[in-house]
């Protein structure tokens, strides 16, 4: 591109409205229906590991909890999710929490992990919010 040509290109650009929107500051709300982030309620999880072995992305690993009596619980590794929700729909049990909540921006992908929430948790939860 010559110099003359780059130049009438260049101050054309300069009096131009942006072509982008500015990014909103209130929260969009999502879409009905919207997958969210998922977790196990540790109450109702029997271990028996239907979840992660139906994920396609072996995105759930079993893990073993020594605090709660050496059982197995899934653990929802959302770097990987597709949010398919095959976890969901083959679990016995229905004991996975469902919601419309995006994954929060993080600088290590690693720390999106979904661990499951034990009775303990549950009633932190109810106190912090009455």
């Amino acid at each position: 591109m010559s110099l003359p040509r780059l130049l009438k290109e260049a101050a054309k650009n300069l009096f131009k409205k942006p072509a982008t929107l500015p990014f909103p500051k209130e929260d969009i709300l999502p879409a009905p229906g919207y997958r969210g982030l998922h977790r196990v309620d540790a109450s109702k999880c029997i271990s028996c590991g239907l979840c992660a072995i139906d994920c396609p992305t072996k995105a759930i690993e079993m893990r073993v909890y020594p605090e709660h009596n050496n059982k197995r619980y899934p653990v929802v590794h959302y770097y990987r999710c597709v949010f398919c929700y095959q976890c969901v729909i083959s679990c016995p049990k229905q004991a996975y929490i469902i919601t419309e909540t995006r994954p929060p921006p993080v600088s290590e992908k690693e720390k999106l992990i979904g661990e499951p929430i034990f009775k303990s948790e549950i009633e932190k939860e109810k106190t912090r919010t009455q």
